[in-house]
């Protein structure tokens, strides 16, 4: 896309605002932060910061390197409270959900909550690539994680979300 101007500010809002919020929700599933709030937090730093955007990576993946740091930050103020999330994690819309049928709702229901449990860094290269489809290196410009650790890490995730999913009773032959 090149480097964007303020001028480019709403359309750049109208084709990432739903992405990001899909991505969004999917990593705060099960905690008490909102997604909206951090997505408001989210546009107005952007907003202040267009200037300092070189252009060098993706809009989106720089938007969404905001919008973790910031849920990050939350985390880290609230990580006294009580962990309750105002919407339960079945609520969740998922990328997938559009292609999945009634058949496999309950499947769907417990990975969205197997996938909740996991670590922070694992919980968002699972999000952003399974999730939102992103590439390694549009991960690594996210996280600042090399590629090869983020195979690694995948690996590790999909070995997590296995063991939490057998735990919870999931069938997975």
């Amino acid at each position: 896309m090149g480097k964007p101007g303020k001028s480019d500010f709403d359309k750049i809002i109208e084709e990432n605002y739903p992405r990001l919020h899909r991505s969004i929700s999917a990593y705060l599933a099960g905690s008490s932060v909102e997604p909206d709030d951090i997505l408001q937090d989210t546009f107005l730093k952007a907003w202040k910061k267009m200037g300092q955007f070189e252009g060098d990576s993706g809009i989106y993946t720089w938007l969404y390197s905001i919008a973790r740091n910031l849920c990050i930050d939350e985390f880290r103020k609230r990580k006294h409270e009580k962990n309750i999330s105002s919407k339960p994690v079945e609520e969740f819309e998922f990328a997938w959900d559009q292609f999945t049928g009634e058949d496999n709702r309950e499947e769907l229901l417990l990975l969205r909550k197997a996938i909740s449990q996991l670590p922070e860094l694992l919980r968002t290269i699972v999000v952003l690539k399974s999730i939102d489809g992103l590439t390694y290196p549009e991960i690594e410009e996210i996280t600042g994680v090399n590629q090869q650790t983020l195979k690694n890490r995948m690996f590790r995730a999909r070995k997590e979300l296995a063991e939490i999913l057998k735990n919870m009773g999931v069938d997975q032959t």
